[in-house]
C-alpha cells in the first residue's frame, strides 16, 4: 500500500449517485471529498479550495463538457495536483482520448472501492515524487 497522505479528493462526476458513493467510499478512508456536478464548478473548487486537494478524480464523460479539455486546465493550472479518470470505457479508449496528457491512474466502473482508493494513493505519491525531485509531468 501506498504511503503517500491524501486528505482531500475533488470529486467530478455529473452523476448525482456516483458522486455520492464515492465521496462515502473516500470518507469510509478516512479521505475528505470535495464533490462536484461539473467541471465549472471543479474549476471554482480548486480556485478558493486548491491548497487542500491532493487528487482529482474525474469523470471523462461530462455532461456537456469533455473531461479531456479539463485535464489541460488541471494541467496549466494545478500541475502539482494527482488526476485519476473514472469512466466506464475501456482503458484503451481512455489512453485514446486522454492522448498526451498526463494523468495519475485510470478506473474503469466497475471498480472495487479498494481498487479506487489504491489507485489514488498511487497517483498522489506518484505525484509528490514528481514534485520533490524537481521534474515536472
Amino acid at each position: 500500500m501506498p504511503n503517500a497522505a491524501v486528505d482531500t479528493v475533488l470529486v467530478v462526476d455529473d452523476d448525482e449517485n456516483l458522486r455520492t458513493l464515492l465521496g462515502l467510499l473516500l470518507e469510509s478512508a478516512g479521505i475528505e471529498s470535495i464533490c462536484v456536478p461539473s467541471a465549472e464548478e471543479a474549476q471554482t473548487a480548486l480556485a478558493e479550495q486548491g491548497k487542500r486537494v491532493q487528487a482529482i478524480l474525474l469523470d471523462l464523460n461530462l455532461e456537456g463538457f469533455r473531461g479531456e479539455d479539463f485535464l489541460e486546465h488541471i494541467a496549466t493550472n494545478f500541475p502539482d495536483k494527482s488526476v485519476s479518470v473514472i469512466s466506464g470505457c475501456l482503458s484503451e479508449e481512455i489512453e485514446e482520448r486522454i492522448g498526451d496528457r498526463t494523468i495519475d491512474g485510470i478506473i474503469t466502473k466497475p471498480f472495487q472501492a479498494d481498487e479506487l482508493i489504491e489507485t489514488i494513493k498511487i497517483g498522489v505519491e506518484k505525484r509528490q515524487q514528481l514534485y520533490a525531485s524537481g521534474e515536472r509531468a
